[in-house]
């Protein structure tokens, strides 16, 4: 008799939890439902646009800047330098953006530097920065220099040459030369640098760098994060000097990959560990300074599976 006024208390227990449960998801949807339909939470149908843009490249410009808030930038090697850029609006009227497409079109401006270019992607004045999305397609040729200002946008780069610099927010940089140097930040974005150069500095502050090191002797590669992860690739018969700033035992090689630490120096006041990574019995091919407290991972890269591209297309 007592276990069944229990069973029958339980029971009448837990359908009022039940009942009360389905009470209250029922109210929940009731009140997001009206707040959609008559409160501030109604969605505006948003207008867009899209216009096309080619900038004249002068003759003989070594030096190209690109500023843009959001959006694609491609780079190419080409014969002849040329600069095309398609630009996305939105707003929340067709009023609003009528406004827009007045005053947001590219900029071209002369640079600080003889024979240098600045075009900039431009805000309207009080305008969302999402408002506003680009993307570029531009080709340079050889020997040009190129530096490229983003907020998010993402950058990739196949074939160039000259001197590159990235200064990016949270898009990805991804980018294979063809010779000169690189220097690369982001604070978010994932960064990846192939191919051949002779000297390159890579920074991200949250974000993951792949780094490759070039065949050519006598390179210098820098790379550094606060907390993000550190991927090297060495090529068969290479061996860097490295430099590590932070544990040494953060340093895991892949098993094909040897390395050694020898001891400590200093450089601009600051303690670095001293060792070798690679093919030890090998030609040095250049030295690897590394900034990082999470894992570095070195691995042995038999053949580039990102050939370096330089045709036209």
């Amino acid at each position: 008799m007592t276990a069944r006024l229990f069973c029958r208390a339980r029971t009448g227990i837990l359908m009022a939890v039940n009942w009360s449960v389905t009470s209250c998801l029922l109210a929940l949807v009731t009140v997001v439902a009206t707040a959609c339909t008559n409160g501030p939470y109604r969605m505006p149908a948003a207008a867009q646009s899209m216009r096309s843009d080619s900038i004249p490249i002068p003759p003989g410009t070594k030096r190209i800047e690109i500023q843009f808030h959001d959006g694609l930038l491609a780079v190419e090697r080409g014969d002849e330098a040329r600069c095309e850029v398609e630009t996305r609006l939105q707003a929340a009227d067709a009023t609003t953006l009528a406004t827009y497409e007045r005053s947001a079109m590219p900029i071209v401006e002369q640079g600080a530097e003889p024979a240098s270019i600045v075009v900039r992607a431009s805000l309207p004045t009080g305008a969302p920065i999402d408002s506003v999305r680009t993307a570029w397609r531009l080709r340079v040729t050889v020997g040009t220099a190129l530096v490229v200002t983003t907020r998010c946008g993402a950058v990739v780069v196949r074939g160039m040459d000259g001197d590159l610099v990235v200064n990016g927010g949270s898009g990805v940089v991804e980018a294979t030369l063809a010779g000169g140097t690189a220097r690369i930040m982001t604070t978010s974005g994932s960064l990846i640098l192939r191919g051949s150069y002779s000297r390159a500095e890579v920074r991200s502050t949250i974000g993951r760098i792949d780094l490759a090191l070039p065949s050519t002797s006598s390179s210098e590669a820098r790379a550094s994060t606060r907390t993000g992860e550190i991927f090297v690739e060495l090529g068969k018969g290479q061996w860097f000097d490295a430099r590590m700033c932070g544990e040494t035992n953060l340093v895991r090689c892949d098993a094909e990959v040897p390395g050694e630490w020898s001891g400590t120096e200093e450089h601009d006041g600051i303690r670095w560990s001293c060792g070798r990574l690679g093919d030890l019995t090998g030609a040095r091919s250049g030295a690897l300074w590394i900034t990082s407290e999470h894992p570095v991972y070195v691995r042995l890269l038999a053949v580039s599976p990102f050939p370096i591209e330089n045709e036209v297309r």
